[in-house]
């Protein structure tokens, strides 16, 4: 048996494909730029998560994640995104990992301390939440053991009610569960822009702070 499995849960970078609420208001080319370097900053961050990194994405199959190299790749699969991340958690516990915990891509400024806390938590507790700021999580991860369905199926995605049914999912199921503390994800321009606030006093400027940077519009808090 392997030991934990660090799933990036993602879009293959298309242009018309990511960040669509984004993409509405500041359009497609520049969205698609913007992603890349989302992507380009969790690349240098999981050199720092004690885990074995699994690119679970939707889009073309046979591409390549230059910013991967070597990460094994599973095509996402489902109707839903619930039913995605529950195959996603299914398919890696196939290749014989004991743990996993899974993130998206919009969350390019999270520590890797946070993932390796979940791993941490994941010895004692059956699933672990990091809840985000909008109701939702940013990571959930689990043991092999304690992979529920009823943890994703009829989720009321995208609203603010995520999280506590979630827990109460997992609660139901006779699971105990741990909690990381809060971090916020990427989904419209004010993110963006609170994304840019809380990182310009940082020394080394990320690959998205960089885009930013160059961006007037995001500047103004």
């Amino acid at each position: 048996m392997k030991g934990n499995a660090f799933i990036l849960f993602l879009k293959y970078p298309e242009r018309g494909a990511v960040k669509t609420r984004i993409a509405r208001a500041l359009g497609d080319d520049w969205t698609l730029a913007l992603y890349r370097c989302f992507i380009a900053d969790l690349s240098g961050m999981v050199r720092d998560v004690m885990a074995e990194t699994v690119m679970v994405y939707s889009g073309p199959s046979g591409v390549s994640f230059s910013d991967f190299p070597g990460a094994r790749k599973i095509r996402q699969r489902g109707s839903d995104i619930g039913e995605r991340m529950h195959n996603a958690f299914q398919d890696v516990f196939a290749l014989g990992f004991e743990r996993a915990a899974l993130i998206g891509s919009d969350i390019p400024d999270l520590p890797a301390r946070l993932v390796n806390d979940a791993f941490e938590k994941l010895t004692s507790a059956d699933v672990v939440l990091g809840p985000g700021t909008d109701g939702g999580y940013y990571l959930i991860g689990c043991r092999r053991d304690s992979l529920r369905s009823s943890m994703f199926s009829g989720i009321p995605w995208s609203t603010d009610a995520v999280l506590p049914e979630t827990r109460k999912r997992i609660a139901e199921a006779g699971l105990a569960a741990e909690q990381l503390e809060a971090w916020p994800d990427i989904d419209e321009v004010d993110d963006l822009k609170q994304f840019y606030q809380r990182n310009r006093q940082q020394t080394k400027m990320s690959r998205t702070m960089k885009f930013l940077h160059k961006a007037e519009m995001i500047h103004e808090p």
